[in-house]
């Protein structure tokens, strides 16, 4: 009869520092990619809101021509000069419109491409 052999299994002994080590690195890999995550999408967020700045700032001098034309500010209101007011400020608004939709887009794939960068 052959007796069977078990290898040694005690215990190395484990000092504190390779103890932290090993908590710690996987700890700060997932931490590290967390906060990169929330700084890219904080820098979205920012952007977001200077966009929305930048229509607000081009916006209320075309509510202060619209206030003119409708106060009679800029001379006596003629229907065609009414008319004329409204066509300028319809214009000046759509285009301040379709700035502020194509930053908006332009925003939500720039972010895509950030966070697929970062992944």
């Amino acid at each position: 009869m052959t007796t069977l052999l078990f290898p040694n299994l005690t215990a190395k002994p484990v000092s504190n520092e390779s103890m932290l080590v090993l908590w710690y690195q996987p700890w700060v890999e997932t931490t590290h990619s967390a906060a990169k995550l929330q700084r890219i999408w904080l820098e979205a967020a920012n952007e977001a809101l200077r966009h929305e700045l930048d229509f607000i700032s081009t916006v209320a001098p075309i509510y202060s021509k619209l206030t003119y034309c409708m106060l009679g500010f800029e001379g006596p209101q003629t229907p065609s000069s009414m008319t004329t007011c409204y066509h300028n400020i319809a214009g000046d608004m759509t285009e301040a419109t379709f700035n502020r939709m194509r930053k908006v887009s332009e925003l939500s794939e720039d972010l895509r491409e950030r966070i697929w960068s970062e992944l």
